[in-house]
């Protein structure tokens, strides 16, 4: 904690926005939802999920937005038949990144979208699918473990009836 303190001192001094401390970034909300309407359904193609980073507190936040959004989330899916679980790769992103910092006031979010794949879901789901995927996201890139701030949600798919 105590070097995560140091490091938001030295971005404050760098940079004219300022990086809020640990007890702000616990304000953040992750929220995920399927873009198509309805419950989340698989039916052998492409899932599309949003992702919506919202700050719940009542202080702006400073966020790399750019890095979170092309590193994307880490991606876990839980197949709720065998409770297996398998990770999902993560895209790199640009270390530059994570000193542009993304003022996120109180209210706002922001919204992108990530493919889930088809063969991400089918080479591991049994059938009928139905699996529940954990997205988390690293709010202070860079630190890992306790010093890092995370925020995570699931979402449950299950497959589109009809499919096998």
């Amino acid at each position: 904690m105590r070097r995560f303190l140091m490091v938001l001192v030295l971005v404050q001094s760098l940079w004219t926005v300022t990086a809020q401390a640990s007890d702000d970034l616990s304000q953040i909300e992750l929220r995920v939802r399927c873009v198509e309407p309805g419950p989340c359904r698989y039916a052998g193609r492409m899932v599309e999920v949003e992702l919506e980073l919202f700050n719940a507190g009542k202080k702006a936040v400073s966020l790399p937005v750019e890095y979170i959004r092309q590193r994307g989330p880490s991606v876990r899916v839980h197949d709720n038949h065998t409770q297996r679980a398998t990770s999902l790769r993560t895209t790199l992103a640009a270390a530059a990144l994570r000193e542009q910092l993304q003022v996120l006031a109180p209210g706002q979010s922001i919204r992108f979208s990530i493919p889930v794949k088809p063969q991400d879901i089918s080479r591991f789901a049994l059938r009928p699918v139905d699996v529940s995927l954990e997205f988390s996201i690293n709010l202070t890139p860079g630190l890992s473990g306790e010093d890092a701030d995370m925020v995570s949600s699931r979402l449950r798919v299950v497959g589109a009836v009809g499919s096998s």
